[in-house]
């Protein structure tokens, strides 16, 4: 699971996280990542990548295996927010740096209010939105599912 290291939480849990992730990666062909945490909210993105027994999860059910991996892992008084992929990877295979810096545009954000509520390092986004550096596939979706539930929930 990528950015658990972004969480307040003891190397206990963490591990227990990644075993808990680990295993539904092996058996469920399903992909969790924290997105990021922020002031007590956390935003983690789960995908099911493949089909198992031929059937994919659908998106309540993604939410809910997610919510339950992260029952008595955290404290009750975070904000758990569970982005299951419901979209088509093209959306997030085309994001480069004029889609960033267009919403960026939109809601008023600049590169350091994405960094804090990413972890993606400010002189990487910078670098990102001057074309110095490629997005990798993480970027793309950080981004993606950073500006999506920006736009939906106006945090």
């Amino acid at each position: 699971m990528k950015n658990l290291d972004l969480l307040p939480i003891t190397e206990e849990k963490k591990k227990r996280l990644a075993t808990f992730a680990r295993a539904y990666k092996q058996n469920a062909r399903i992909y969790m990542d924290v997105i990021s945490f922020d002031k007590n909210q956390l935003i983690v993105r789960v995908e099911q990548k493949e089909m198992v027994g031929d059937r994919y999860l659908n998106h309540k059910e993604l939410i809910q295996r997610t919510r339950d991996m992260f029952s008595g892992e955290i404290p009750d008084e975070w904000k758990l927010i569970v982005s299951a992929m419901d979209s088509n990877k093209e959306d997030i295979e085309s994001i480069n740096p004029e889609w960033i810096i267009k919403r960026m545009k939109q809601l008023g954000l600049k590169g350091k209010h994405i960094s804090s509520r990413t972890g993606i390092d400010q002189s990487t986004i910078s670098s990102i939105l001057t074309g110095e550096k490629e997005l990798t596939k993480w970027h793309k979706a950080t981004f993606y599912y950073f500006f999506k539930y920006h736009e939906v929930a106006h945090f």
